[in-house]
């Protein structure tokens, strides 16, 4: 079948219109409309929601790692804390322990000696030794008593042994008790002077220079049953024997 113009002419036209159409489409899904609708093909697509929520992830990253940062800093800061709290309590601890409580044995130089009457049991005086120094000591064993030029000191009483050794803090005392006579007594004699020497924690002699305690009378009297106890924490202790 031949064609005519005018069919020709339709076809034309019809192709026209498609290419159009597609010319149209493209346009819409590349470029951007202007005020009048006309699409200029030849600028950019606008951003999307898409874009903007693409971004929007990654600036909460920024800020959860700056977070994460600051928490393990002041994690940090927090444990190296208490590491230098645990550090320096141990160091006080250490430091405790090498300067432990000195303690030295008690001396005249150091202790307050007064003798009393004791009004019982009879024929008694009290021996009271008090610590005068800023160091805690010990009475060891009991004291070396001479009375007057004696050639020996007075013997001990071992009964009144104590289980422990006295030990005087600052301005604590100890106690001894004397016996001075007896009716069975021989060799009596009047004594006016007293001389103390402090027992030596070996146990072999005495340690220090001797105290020199006033007596409460004038004198008094001694005779062979003269024997002195161990040193006590209180007086009642010492005039029990």
């Amino acid at each position: 079948m031949t064609a005519t113009p005018r069919s020709r002419r339709l076809r034309t036209l019809a192709a026209a219109l498609v290419t159009t159409a597609a010319l149209s489409l493209t346009a819409c899904q590349t470029g951007t409309a202007d005020a009048t609708g006309v699409v200029d093909s030849t600028q950019p697509p606008v951003p999307g929601t898409e874009s903007a929520e693409k971004q929007s992830p990654a600036t909460g990253n920024e800020s959860d790692a700056s977070g994460a940062s600051n928490d393990s800093s002041d994690s940090e800061a927090s444990g190296n804390s208490g590491n230098s709290g645990n550090s320096g309590k141990e160091a006080t601890q250490v430091a405790n322990r090498k300067t432990a409580k000195k303690t030295t044995s008690c001396t005249a130089k150091g202790t307050k000696v007064t003798v009393s009457d004791a009004p019982r049991p009879i024929n008694h005086l009290l021996i009271k030794a008090t610590n005068t120094s800023d160091t805690t000591c010990h009475l060891y064993y009991a004291p070396y008593l001479r009375f007057d030029q004696a050639q020996s000191a007075v013997p001990f009483i071992e009964e009144s042994k104590p289980q422990a050794v006295v030990t005087l803090e600052p301005g604590e005392s100890g106690y001894a008790g004397v016996l001075t006579s007896t009716p069975d007594g021989s060799h009596p004699y009047d004594a006016t002077s007293l001389t103390l020497y402090y027992a030596a924690r070996s146990g072999q002699g005495s340690t220090g220079a001797p105290s020199h305690p006033a007596l409460p009378f004038d004198s008094v009297r001694i005779d062979s049953s003269n024997a002195v106890t161990y040193w006590q924490t209180s007086a009642a202790d010492a005039l029990m024997w």
